[in-house]
């Protein structure tokens, strides 16, 4: 190989390189907010939960886009908390029934527990 094609190919190589590099800092500067979601779970009348709905289905559709990451969707009210396994969509949501009472000890002990906490509630 001649020392023109070794520069070329060095340039070349180099050029990449810096775009590799460059495309990885930008994700990680821009990198989209991640956080846990507690949803409070307590009772609330129907109307009331499809506005939590509503709020939750804005935030799913950002997950859903890469704007926003949701780590993990946690329910909790008076009786105990419950960890989903998979980000459910907003008609799973919707199905599911509210009881028990609010309890803001627990809430405030979850928002603790986890670093970036948001909280969906009944108004």
């Amino acid at each position: 190989m001649n020392k023109l094609n070794r520069v070329l190919f060095t340039i070349l190589g180099l050029g990449w390189s810096s775009f590799l590099i460059v495309g990885i800092l930008l994700n990680q500067v821009f990198a989209a907010p991640n956080f846990v979601l507690l949803i409070e779970r307590s009772y609330c009348p129907p109307q009331q939960w499809q506005q939590v709905v509503q709020k939750y289905s804005d935030l799913y559709r950002q997950h859903q886009q890469n704007l926003v990451k949701i780590e993990s969707v946690i329910l909790f009210n008076d009786l105990g908390e419950e960890v989903l396994t998979n980000i459910p969509t907003p008609e799973e949501l919707g199905d599911l029934r509210t009881y028990g009472r609010s309890n803001p000890q627990k809430e405030s002990k979850l928002s603790q527990t986890y670093d970036q906490v948001k909280v969906i509630r009944c108004s």
